[in-house]
């Protein structure tokens, strides 16, 4: 073997010096080694102890933390720790460290460990954890490991005895006089979890066993089934069972109470600088090099130490561990802009097979199948084999998947960063073309959810056409569920026509563009200035190809924008301008978008009657299963006439009729797949069983919302929403206190911009404070709600702000100016056609009437409310008046 095999392969096989030999074609002497055979290092770790390790800095809390749970564990409370990292940040060394420590002090411990070749082959790891505990060695023979499990089985308990052939058979050592019997799989499963809880009982009676699993991110199915039952029987145990694995792998275990999880970061300045002057000694030489390691590294102990041998074996740097010094002045020093210059050097050595292969899979991804690489680079399959074989020998790529195909991934993901930098842009463009090609045709049932990823390979090839293609049915798949992908889609797409000339085609792509961001104006923050930007430019591409229909799509998506903004009269008028307009093209699309933007605006706008009119004619008119293309806003416009309807009704006094159109609507975004639309339905139908006094309903209502939020990844619009609805919720239960907070959030989130949802968050602080009692903030808040409601336009809500105003000034016994807004409140809900407001309103002019001293008017106006809240269905508030007057006269 040669020397750069010798430095790859060191430590994980015996080999032999042979000394330096003369070899043709290479002008200086070559050292060669003979390969003797395999050596005991299986892991990385292994490697680095043979070698020596370097010193354990930067853990002591994590330490401390492994300390207090084996604390908990000897007073019996078992404990299972996870420690999580990326690869390199030093899991095993701190397992290692730890063990140690308490083997010193005579504790029992067990170990296994998952491997990256051990995915298909089932329960390498358990078999491993059986034959610690059995104390069998590589060493024992199929009879002497027998001999150890009876004894072994003996000392547990006798009736044990009667699954010695189960346990023989389960750890390859059968007895061809004892047979194990053919069992069912889960009824073996069963007894094999059973005697491992009580090995670890057994083990643990004196005092607590430490068991140890690593590398739970290489565990094969049937290993991971078995661990998830061995963990959740582990709370029986007085144990410490510890596991350390990678942050891609998960389990539902994770989210028990009794599990704790260290999650270890990389090294900082100071740490890193104490590893460096253990492994590298304190010659004043080496002082420079500190810093420069550290933010190339990033404090990645792996990282630091691959950066360090790279340097020693260079030549750059001499001397014996803990004693070395830079034989070149540090100006002159060629070290690493990063630890891709490490991983590049490695690349280099590799056979000329292996090179090509690993730049080929760099260009698919940090992920590959082999399917596809076959399909892709240009090596028969014979060499294919032997070259991915020699790239996992030397740890550049590790087995993920076996099964339906198999797959690779990088071990580093800096190793195909820099794979791939190292070649030229021409090949890069062919291979990125080859890739998409063969993407194309083996998952060609699969290409909407693989189309951002052929974007990306089309445009690395210099396709901008083909990449704008991909990349618009990237953001139509997704934009629905993630508006932050949807919205770097189409920017992307608006970049990329740039680059190809003026068509038909890539106007209609710029012109989809321009219309989606748009409509997704409240999602993505859009301003104004950038709404009208997207509007002439997508306009300027409708003209240019004579589409009156885009022409219209673009207007409409642009009225949202200026709902967003809070400009609802310039909403409001552009929207009966749009439907005009779209009533003279024969397009039932056309004409159910603009009813779509008209019922918003005319519902924003407190103009319920007409909107509700326009909501019931859609439900009618328009089509429950139009195509999603056809949804300009992103939103199907039969689902927003539905929610307008169920937001009308319950505002103008048919609450059951409106809760059961809120919770329709919930069904048709959930079989529209739009969860957006979904949050907002389940928001207002939260706010209205708040003005029906039906706490529970609201709650479910606001925990439903928060759902959405979270899997959504919780964008602004959403966390708003979600505060909304519990703030409503909170105000049901009576809990005013808890839905301030709330109400501020959503407030602050919706920022200066009067939008559609400021009348929401104004009124529901005022009144969450005026119920808390807070009667000073509750009319600075009532106050405001009213200017941002009037000056938006938002009559409903101006109308809540004035009933709160009211019902302030009246508790502070300033009558005339009370009356003077139970009068605004009035008007407006009279203008509006909000009679649910109305019946409410009747409850502060009692308050008024019994503050004037007129009982009779008081009691009248009571009686009326609590008959009116019957009439519109709210029947837990009639309930709750009836019983408030029964308590005055008892």
């Amino acid at each position: 073997l040669a020397p750069s095999t010798e430095t790859l392969i060191k430590g994980y096989f015996s080999l032999e010096d042979l000394g330096e030999f003369t070899v043709k074609g290479i002008s200086e002497p070559v050292r060669v080694y003979e390969l003797l055979g395999t050596d005991r290092s299986r892991t990385r770790f292994d490697v680095a102890r043979t070698r020596g390790l370097s010193r354990f800095v930067g853990r002591a809390a994590d330490l401390r933390t492994l300390e207090e749970a084996l604390a908990q564990a000897a007073t019996g409370k078992s404990q299972v720790v996870g420690i999580v990292a990326e690869a390199g940040t030093g899991k095993s060394r701190l397992c290692y460290e730890f063990l140690e420590q308490v083997r010193a002090r005579g504790m029992t411990v067990f170990e296994a460990r998952a491997v990256a070749h051990g995915r298909n082959i089932p329960l390498l790891p358990i078999l491993e954890l059986f034959r610690a505990h059995f104390g069998i060695s590589e060493q024992d023979d199929n009879h002497s490991a027998r001999e150890k499990i009876a004894a072994r089985i003996i000392l547990l308990d006798k009736q044990f005895a009667d699954l010695q052939p189960l346990i023989f058979d389960f750890l390859g050592v059968a007895d061809p006089l004892r047979p194990a019997q053919t069992l069912d799989p889960g009824v073996r499963q069963h007894q094999l979890i059973g005697l491992m809880n009580h090995l670890i009982q057994k083990a643990s009676a004196l005092q607590p066993a430490i068991t140890l699993i690593e590398d739970l991110h290489w565990l094969d199915t049937a290993s991971a089934e078995f661990l998830d039952h061995m963990v959740n029987v582990h709370t029986d145990n007085p144990g410490l069972l510890l596991l350390n694995f990678r942050p891609e792998y998960h389990s539902e275990w994770m989210h028990k109470s009794w599990y704790r999880q260290i999650p270890l970061t990389s090294l900082g300045s100071e740490a890193t600088a104490e590893l460096l002057t253990d492994r590298l000694g304190r010659d004043p030489s080496l002082s420079k090099l500190i810093k420069p390691i550290h933010d190339r590294t990033a404090g990645n102990p792996f990282f630091i130490e691959e950066v360090v041998q790279s340097l020693i074996e260079s030549g750059h740097i001499e001397g014996t561990r803990g004693a070395n010094r830079i034989v070149t002045p540090i100006e002159h020093l060629k070290i690493p802009a990063t630890v891709q210059a490490v991983l590049a050097a490695r690349i280099d050595r590799l056979p000329e097979n292996e090179k090509q292969l690993l730049q080929v899979a760099s260009v698919i991804g940090k992920d590959f199948s082999e399917p596809l690489l076959a399909e892709v680079v240009e090596l028969s399959q014979e060499k294919m084999k032997s070259a991915l074989s020699t790239l996992r020998s030397a740890e550049f790529i590790q087995e993920q998947t076996f099964y339906p195909v198999v797959g690779y991934a990088f071990i580093h993901p800096l190793t195909q960063e820099v794979a791939l930098g190292s070649q030229l842009r021409d090949q890069r463009h062919q291979i990125h073309a080859a890739v998409a090609r063969a993407i194309e045709q083996q998952d060609a049932g699969r290409l909407d959810e693989r189309a951002a990823l052929l974007a990306h390979h089309w445009e690395e090839a210099g396709e901008a056409l083909n990449a704008s293609r991909w990349l618009r049915r990237a953001a139509e798949w997704v934009g629905l569920t993630d508006f932050t992908a949807a919205t770097q889609h189409w920017q992307r797409v608006r970049m990329l026509l740039r680059e190809l000339p003026d068509d038909r085609e890539a106007a209609i792509l710029g012109i989809a563009a321009c219309t989606r961001l748009l409509s997704m104006s409240l999602s993505i923050n859009l301003d104004l200035g950038e709404a009208r930007s997207l509007l002439e430019e997508g306009q300027a591409l409708a003209i240019s190809i004579e589409d009156q229909r885009a022409h219209l799509n673009l207007s409409q998506a642009y009225s949202f924008t200026l709902n967003s903004a809070g400009d609802m009269v310039a909403y409001l008028e552009l929207t009966i301008q749009n439907q005009q307009a779209a009533l003279e093209i024969d397009d039932i699309g056309i004409q159910a978008n603009a009813s779509l933007y008209l019922v918003d605006a005319l519902g924003h706008a407190g103009r319920l009657p007409e909107a509700l009119e326009v909501a019931e004619d859609g439900l009618a008119r328009f089509p429950r299963d139009l195509p999603v293309s056809e949804w300009t806003g992103g939103i199907n416009p039969y689902a927003m006439c539905s929610i307008w309807r169920g937001i009308c009704l319950s505002w103008m006094g048919q609450m059951p009729e409106g809760f059961k159109e809120l919770n329709r609507c919930q069904r048709l975004a959930e079989e529209d797949d739009t969860e957006e639309m979904a949050g907002y339905a389940l928001m207002l139908a939260a706010e209205a069983y708040y003005r029906a006094h039906e706490a529970e309903q609201a709650l479910e209502n606001a925990r439903r919302v928060e759902e959405i939020s979270r899997n959504l990844g919780e964008p602004a619009n959403l966390v708003a929403l979600t505060q909304l609805a519990f703030g409503y919720a909170h105000l049901a239960a009576g809990r005013p206190v808890d839905a301030i907070e709330p109400a501020r959030s959503a407030l602050h989130l919706h920022g200066s911009v009067e939008n559609e949802m400021t009348g929401w968050s104004s009124t529901l602080l005022a009144e969450a404070l005026l119920a808390a009692g807070d009667l000073s903030a509750a009319e600075a808040a009532a106050q405001e709600a009213i200017k941002l409601c009037r000056r938006s336009q938002r009559a409903v809500f101006e109308a809540i702000g004035h009933s709160v105003l009211a019902r302030v000034l009246l508790r502070r016994e300033e009558r005339v100016a009370g009356e003077a807004a139970l009068v605004a409140a009035s008007e407006l809900i009279d203008r509006t056609g909000a009679r649910s407001l109305g019946v409410a309103l009747l409850e502060s002019r009692a308050e008024l009437a019994a503050s004037l001293g007129d009982e009779a008017a008081s009691n009248r106006l009571l009686n009326q409310a609590e008959q009116g809240y019957r009439e519109i269905g709210a029947h837990r508030h009639a309930q709750r008046l009836a019983a408030e007057r029964q308590a005055r006269l008892t």
